[in-house]
């Protein structure tokens, strides 16, 4: 069995020191594909970024939680509070219609395609809302039927969900790279443990203000940077015989 490994870095486009840090993590390490939160202004510099990456693919990170919708607030408002604004947490999207979830899935979808003039390679979701709330994983896959794309295997029954529907995705999906185990040793064990095609989910940023005061992970990120492009990490996976791919053709 190929082994390939697909490192990907979520949150790309939420502000301009996470594009930094995703793009450099590519130039410099292991980073081989990223997901974009649309409703940023940060998502608008992404196209120029990756113009000069063409080889990184870029998918599209269904936000649910935090900040706003791609769609007014009045057309979506089992899905926001009083002020507009989309719960922290999955937990609070367990009361949302399900048919405004698939209303703003497509409409961030549409919005992606204004800002990058192309598809998403892959659908996942922030906070892993698709692995939470069976209305958010449900409109991934309506998402994916329509365009034939990848949905990230966010957990056993998520992957079975996904290979009954026939909708393409990782053989594994990894998500202990993160905040106290990032090390360059968990690194070097995740990649030595590559079996078929694995997705590891990352995110590395340059960490900046706007990053420290809206989000609760901030500084780790500076670490997944440095792990992420030391030179160790990509020596292991070509003396392991493991691919470093991006989201396309599974």
């Amino acid at each position: 069995m190929k082994k390939r490994l697909i490192v990907n870095a979520d949150d790309l486009g939420r502000t301009a020191g996470i594009n930094q840090g995703v793009f450099e993590a590519h130039r410099r390490g292991v980073v081989t594909s990223a997901t974009m939160m649309v409703n940023y202004p940060a998502a608008l510099d992404v196209p120029a970024l990756s113009a000069a990456s063409p080889d990184m693919s870029i998918g599209l990170h269904l936000a649910l939680t935090g900040g706003v919708t791609a769609l007014p607030a009045e057309r979506v408002r089992t899905l926001v509070d009083d002020r507009g604004l989309l719960p922290p947490k999955p937990d609070g999207l367990r009361g949302a219609d399900a048919g405004e979830v698939l209303a703003e899935a497509r409409a961030q979808l549409a919005r992606f395609r204004e800002i990058m003039k192309r598809d998403p390679s892959h659908f996942d979701s922030h906070h892993h809302s698709h692995r939470e709330v069976p209305a958010v994983l449900d409109a991934l896959v309506t998402l994916a039927r329509e365009t034939n794309l990848p949905v990230r295997a966010a957990s056993r029954a998520v992957s079975e969900r996904l290979k009954r529907e026939g909708i393409a995705t990782t053989d594994r999906f990894v998500e202990e790279f993160f905040d106290n185990t990032v090390t360059v040793e968990v690194l070097l064990r995740i990649v030595e443990e590559v079996e078929g095609t694995t997705e590891l989910m990352c995110h590395p940023a340059v960490v900046d203000d706007e990053l420290r005061s809206t989000s609760s992970y901030a500084e780790p990120r500076t670490r997944e940077l440095q792990v992420l492009t030391d030179p160790r990490i990509r020596d292991a996976a070509f003396r392991a015989g493991v691919q470093l791919i991006p989201f396309v053709g599974l």
